[in-house]
């Protein structure tokens, strides 16, 4: 007996089979054709079963069809394995032979097959998908053309297959968990710069709501509040459209940006405009993402405000070494110690202020360095904070494009 096997003809000529299995689902298949409809393809052809179900897990556990291959007749319902039967099939492994299952003795068995498959004619086969012995699925097969019952070598290589399609489909499984954390945390982060802004202009309002109780009768106070709150909604307004050039897709235009107009425009939207001066020196135009940059300068400015509020203004300094164009945000404020800049200035969520996102500073530099910029800090406690922001002047821009294009 050790050695009659030797004899025997296999039904199975493995090395082709395993060839023509891992083409099949490295190669894919006719269009359209997914990963779950391959895998039951993939299975049938080897043991020539004329079609094949393939069914996976919900989140309570029950096994429901995910996947038809050339068997669109039999009917499945909604709930087509319990949990009880999932669990049977995970713990034993077993494959069943649906033609023996429908015998008396079979079907008072742990783990029979439900009656609408014992039911289906067609149905020959039901094969476990187990990886690191979690079950990822089950899949039904038809009968091949010329019926047949189970035997040892169909079940040895229904078995090792089952294993291996397994471990595409957690695979698969894992890649798509992935990508969608991926996206929420994309989404969360988008959301949260989405609500710093948010949180300044309701700072900016609630000033501008507390200076209004004492300067209501002044002509010049109410056209300044007017200009506000125009720049107010107008922000609001604009900020859904603008949450797509948040984080990594912010920065992506590329134009001439003179930064003295960019100074005047952005000490135009603070609702208390005498708290920011401008250092004016002279004309200093940068290739830059308009939109992007002064939304980076924004955040500077009021983070700057809010730490230097009671030491005096801030200032804004425009210059430039012939290179490259500077915009530094000055603050005299309590200024910043060297471990927190270097861990956790630019760290999204870490904020030094009670009621901060931790936002501001991250975006900026973020958006800064999408522009191939630079955004350095230098802060001493006790003394006050300069943010640099230098970026590209654009005749210099210019002059390099020209001599590449050359």
């Amino acid at each position: 007996m050790i050695g009659l096997r030797r004899f025997l003809r296999h039904r199975y000529d493995y090395r082709a089979e395993w060839l023509r299995f891992t083409r099949t689902m490295g190669q894919g298949g006719p269009a359209g054709e997914a990963l779950p409809e391959r895998a039951i393809r993939a299975i049938a052809e080897m043991t020539e079963s004329a079609g094949g179900l393939l069914f996976m897990p919900e989140q309570d556990g029950t096994l429901v069809l995910a996947a038809r291959w050339r068997w669109p007749a039999i009917e499945v319902p909604g709930m087509a394995f319990t949990i009880e039967f999932a669990a049977e099939v995970e713990r034993t492994g077993r494959i069943i032979d649906i033609g023996e299952a429908r015998a008396g003795p079979e079907r008072e068995r742990a783990g029979a097959p439900p009656e609408w498959l014992a039911a289906a004619a067609d149905a020959w086969a039901l094969v476990p998908l187990l990886h690191l012995d979690r079950l990822h699925g089950v899949i039904v097969l038809a009968h091949p053309a010329v019926r047949r019952q189970l035997d040892g070598e169909d079940i040895d290589l229904l078995g090792i297959v089952g294993r291996q399609l397994a471990s595409y489909l957690a695979e698969r499984a894992g890649q798509e968990a992935l990508m969608e954390a991926r996206q929420f945390d994309e989404f969360s982060r988008r959301i949260a710069f989405v609500m710093h802004d948010v949180k300044n202009l309701a700072s900016q309002l609630s000033l501008l709501a507390r200076n209004a109780e004492r300067h209501s009768d002044n002509p010049a106070f109410r056209a300044d509040m007017l200009v506000t709150l125009r720049n107010s909604a107008d922000k609001l307004n604009a900020l859904l459209a603008r949450l797509g050039r948040y984080g990594a897709n912010g920065g992506t235009r590329r134009e001439r940006v003179e930064l003295r107009e960019l100074a005047a425009r952005v000490k135009n939207r603070l609702a208390d405009g005498a708290s920011l001066t401008i250092i004016d020196s002279g004309s200093v135009a940068v290739l830059a993402d308009p939109d992007a940059l002064e939304q980076a300068l924004v955040h500077l400015v009021q983070n700057a405000i809010e730490a230097g509020e009671g030491h005096g203004p801030v200032y804004l300094d425009v210059a430039s070494d012939g290179v490259r164009g500077r915009i530094d945000v000055i603050d005299s404020g309590a200024g910043m110690s060297a471990d927190f800049i270097r861990d956790g200035l630019f760290r999204p969520f870490v904020s030094s202020k009670p009621s901060g996102f931790g936002i501001g500073a991250f975006e900026a530099r973020e958006l800064v360095r999408a522009m191939d910029g630079r955004l350095d800090v230098d802060s001493r406690e006790g003394i006050g904070t300069r943010f640099s922001i230098s970026l590209p002047l654009f005749a210099a821009a210019q002059l390099i494009r020209n001599a590449e294009a050359a």
